[in-house]
């Protein structure tokens, strides 16, 4: 029993260690906020970007503004991507998509929003509403693929 304690200790330590829910490069997630990702997200080998939705549907009663958040990660190369978002009247017919932050992330890491964006501003609001993120290419022409998180912190009224 006396060799076994140390193993069972360093394995407790391990266990800890991988299991942490804030370790450094995850987003660190503020209470009622939702977090879409990580996903695998590519480009279609152009500079035009390419919406790819990260989360389902969700109904967009009372979702006025909202801070976005997001972790870029595991870069092919020249990928690039930035949050946005688009309407559906239904749920099924999604209209065309709206970048929520103007900028592009290029280098991997965590950015955190510092400010509340109207997304009622952002398109004609409609019934559903589904996050997601715009892909392109940084530059060159080849496919390029990364790892996109978003978190979308709404706004309480």
């Amino acid at each position: 029993m006396k060799r076994l304690l140390p193993l069972i200790a360093t394995l407790a330590v391990l266990a800890v260690l991988f299991a942490s829910p804030n370790a450094e490069g995850t987003l660190r997630r503020t209470p009622g906020s939702w977090v879409f990702g990580p996903k695998v997200v590519f480009s279609d080998g152009t500079a035009n970007p390419m919406f790819i939705p990260l989360s389902d549907g969700l109904s967009s009663a009372g979702l006025i503004n909202v801070r976005v958040s997001t972790e870029f990660a595991e870069q092919s190369g020249n990928c690039k991507f930035r949050p946005a978002l688009r309407w559906s009247d239904d749920g099924i017919t999604w209209g065309a998509a709206t970048n929520m932050v103007a900028t592009y992330l290029t280098a991997p890491g965590i950015t955190y929003g510092s400010s509340y964006i109207d997304i009622t501003a952002l398109g004609t609001p409609k019934p559903w509403v589904q996050f997601g993120v715009e892909v392109a290419n940084n530059s060159g022409s080849r496919v390029e693929v990364c790892n996109a998180s978003i978190m979308i912190d709404p706004k309480e009224k």
